[in-house]
């Protein structure tokens, strides 16, 4: 059921890509968005997944094994948290205390993300308005 629901997906995209490249009324800069966004999209998740990772650089780890000092961050225990989507990278304290790794990057990965869908769905409006301008 999975691999269905990526082709639909993938296929959406195709229509959606096509019906942005022959959009008659798109300057050429909203249509290169797409291009550059995307892949700095990707750029950034990877980034935002990473964050939280001790193997990297095990010397600065940005989750710390022992606490730093007693109420400073947090008390206990600590592990590293990375969600895929939402993307999103954290510290969690056994005391509960939450520390947000790469807010800036998580920011940027919205950012990203909404330059490449919007235009994507005006493409994929032009495509189900208009189809046979995608046979051109």
């Amino acid at each position: 059921m999975t691999l269905l629901a990526v082709f639909a997906v993938l296929v959406i995209a195709r229509v959606a890509l096509r019906g942005l490249l022959v959009h008659p009324l798109l300057p050429w800069w909203v249509r290169t968005t797409v291009f550059w966004s995307l892949p700095l999209g990707a750029l950034t998740w990877a980034v935002i997944m990473t964050a939280d990772d001790p193997f990297l650089f095990p010397d600065t780890a940005p989750c710390p094994r022992e606490p730093m000092r007693e109420g400073v961050l947090g008390d206990g225990e600590v592990s590293g948290i990375s969600t895929p989507f939402p993307p999103r990278a954290y510290c969690r304290w056994e005391d509960g205390t939450v520390y947000d790794l790469a807010p800036g990057a998580t920011f940027l990965f919205w950012v990203f993300f909404a330059l490449t869908v919007v235009p994507l769905g005006a493409g994929l409006w032009h495509a189900l308005r208009d189809p046979r301008s995608l046979l051109r």
